[in-house]
């Protein structure tokens, strides 16, 4: 009778564990991937703001990356389009793909995140990632 309370409380403790991590992980998912990159409308004026020292640190242009990713970009722009509303890519770029930094918007403050912006053979949008390096 003893070893089977025993039992079900280690049964019970692990599936606590269990339940608690993968709400962690949910959540961390969640804040990566949509929920930091999703709090503001795109602001041209906010965008190309210079970055200073104090806010080189922060997620300075990532509440607008889901705004710009789903409601700006359109397989109807050109580069120069992209660039005359983005600005020049100011970190490592391609001729097929131009990045755009976005700060550091995972919580922990240790990796930037970009905004990459992808073209097809013609210079034409073709989609557009959020990536943290």
């Amino acid at each position: 009778m003893r070893a089977s309370k025993i039992v079900k409380l280690v049964f019970i403790a692990i599936g606590s564990l269990t339940s608690a991590l993968l709400a962690i992980l949910v959540f961390c998912y969640w804040y990566m991937s949509v929920g930091v990159f999703n709090s503001d409308s795109f602001e041209k004026s906010k965008w190309h703001a210079a970055i200073s020292d104090e806010n080189s640190g922060t997620c300075y242009r990532g509440g607008m990356a889901k705004d710009i990713k789903d409601n700006l970009l359109s397989t109807k722009m050109t580069k120069h389009n992209i660039v005359a509303l983005l600005g020049e890519p100011e970190a490592n770029f391609t001729e097929n793909e131009y990045q755009y930094d976005l700060g550091m918007c995972s919580g922990l403050a240790f990796d930037y995140d970009y905004l990459h912006v992808y073209f097809d053979e013609k210079e034409y949008f073709s989609h557009a990632e959020i990536i943290q390096h």
